[in-house]
């Protein structure tokens, strides 16, 4: 009975550190997807941000499928999980994905940051326009005088 424990605990063990990597890899695209959209913001490169906005999203749910599935898993044995969570080298995958979960959500705040400046910007512009508008107006309110070309009426 002991070895079978043991032999379903090494199962586990290598079926963890197979959907880790997984998982190490895709937060990887995800940094990569993540900085490459902080250019396309930074360089005004709009024509490029719709596409990678729908790829974002897609990871949003490539991210909530990978939670359910381990959920699945610890779920199916939690204490049998519990177990082979403390193996040094899932251990060591888990803390590798955390900090590249940080550094995900890092660069989505600073993305945010030039997105809110980008957009300060475009309505302080916008508040030019209509300002420079009312002007435009008020100027062609105006009566029209006779205009002097050389001197002449």
């Amino acid at each position: 009975m002991n070895n079978m424990n043991s032999n379903a605990i090494s199962q586990l063990e290598q079926e963890l550190l197979r959907i880790l990597k997984e998982e190490y890899s895709f937060y990887q695209s995800l940094y990569i997807l993540l900085d490459k959209q902080r250019d396309y913001i930074k360089f005004n490169k709009d024509e490029h941000l719709l596409d990678l906005y729908a790829e974002i999203e897609r990871c949003q749910k490539r991210i909530q499928a990978s939670e359910d599935k381990i959920t699945d898993i610890q779920n199916q044995n939690p204490k049998l999980f519990r177990i082979a969570a403390i193996h040094p080298e899932i251990k060591k995958m888990v803390n590798c994905i955390v900090t590249l979960v940080k550094k995900n959500i890092s660069l989505v705040s600073e993305n945010e940051e030039y997105v809110k400046d980008r957009h300060e910007r475009i309505r302080m512009e916008l508040n030019e326009l209509k300002s420079s508008r009312k002007i435009l107006k008020y100027l062609s309110d105006v009566e029209s005088s006779p205009q002097f070309v050389d001197g002449k009426k």
